[in-house]
């Protein structure tokens, strides 16, 4: 399962990446045919990140999730997805058998996995629908309807022969039915969850630097921040380095709702003893003004040197203080001593 996971993870975040002005509602079917304990048909939709329903040919219904809490749909919105899904199971199962053929394929477990959705803008105009299927990890096919205009379908390598029919039946399909549901259900999400999906969260900004073999690494980390959209540089004397330079540079979840960006630059020691001026500097839909975190390199050797003269002064001083402090009371002492001889003879 942990496969179909991460295939799933790159469909998602290759094709389902919603752009900041624009909302996105997908469904995530898996098919599996084969002695498994995972039921045999399962999907589970997202609004934009956020996981907002599932459904599996085991339940047999539908279950709405409320900032993770479980609960049934409304009974128009049970309808929409067992209509929608139901299309999406029937289809999975006879493009199965079909491939099963084609590939000559007799025993195991085959893994058919489908993403399917729509992108609407901040208008409430819908912006593209598209599905994209693989089978055993493979590719089957894509079809995509962008800007509500422009239709396009890669039949691939596997669907001999079916170009010129699957093109004409899923223009219609997206068009006519598929479309105003999901459009009509992604408002209706958008709605319930705005102050999840729709929160901005500021992003925390590091400049991390550790010593590596040879050098230094310099790393920028931004993280806590949300939506996942972020524009992050490091800059060296106030020039970009270039992407190729760097390692990371993929934004990542953080496990609480979140996302984390780091990128590192390996820095010699050569390149040290020049003195470079490294800053990170971030932009995000939460901030009016870019984040910027900065770094000289070499300049905690003058620092340390600094701060080593002012240690050795303050030192110096404490030690007069202190001989100063002695001689004063030998001195009292001794007077103290005459006083009382004085008054002895007395």
């Amino acid at each position: 399962m942990a496969k179909l996971s991460v295939l799933f993870f790159i469909l998602f975040y290759t094709i389902g990446n919603a752009g900041s002005g624009s909302h996105s509602l997908w469904a995530l079917a898996t098919y599996i045919n084969g002695e498994t304990p995972f039921p045999e048909f399962t999907v589970v939709v997202m609004l934009d990140d956020v996981q907002v329903a599932y459904y599996d040919s085991n339940m047999k219904h539908f279950i709405y999730r409320v900032n993770n809490t479980p609960n049934k749909m409304h009974d128009d919105e049970a309808q929409d997805g067992a209509y929608v899904f139901g299309i999406i199971y029937q289809s999975m199962k006879e493009r199965y058998f079909h491939l099963k053929h084609h590939l000559n394929l007799t025993e195991g477990v085959q893994v058919q996995q489908r993403m399917s959705g729509c992108e609407m803008l901040d208008n409430g105009e819908p912006a593209l629908i598209m599905f994209k299927e693989t089978f055993n990890g493979i590719f089957v096919d894509h079809a995509i309807y962008n800007s509500m205009t422009h239709f396009t379908y890669d039949s691939g390598t596997l669907l001999v022969g079916y170009y010129g029919i699957r093109q004409a039946y899923e223009k219609a399909l997206f068009e006519n039915v598929l479309l105003p549901i999901c459009i009509k259900s992604l408002k209706r999400f958008l709605k319930r969850e705005k102050n999840v999906v729709m929160r901005k969260v500021p992003p925390r900004l590091r400049l991390i630097k550790k010593e590596v073999s040879g050098g230094f690494q310099v790393s920028c980390l931004a993280f806590g921040f949300y939506p996942r959209h972020i524009n992050m540089t490091l800059l060296r004397d106030g020039q970009p380095v270039a992407e190729q330079d760097l390692t990371g540079g993929e934004v990542l979840p953080s496990g609480d709702g979140t996302y984390q960006l780091r990128k590192s630059l390996e820095v010699s020691t050569e390149e040290l003893k020049k003195r470079h001026n490294y800053t990170c500097t971030a932009s995000h839909l939460s901030l009016d003004n870019k984040l910027d975190v900065s770094w000289e390199s070499g300049a905690e050797r003058v620092h340390l040197s600094t701060l080593s003269v002012l240690l050795v002064m303050l030192l110096i001083v404490i030690l007069l203080g202190m001989f100063i402090c002695v001689m004063r009371w030998r001195c009292t002492a001794s007077h103290l001593e005459l006083s009382l001889q004085k008054r002895e003879r007395k």
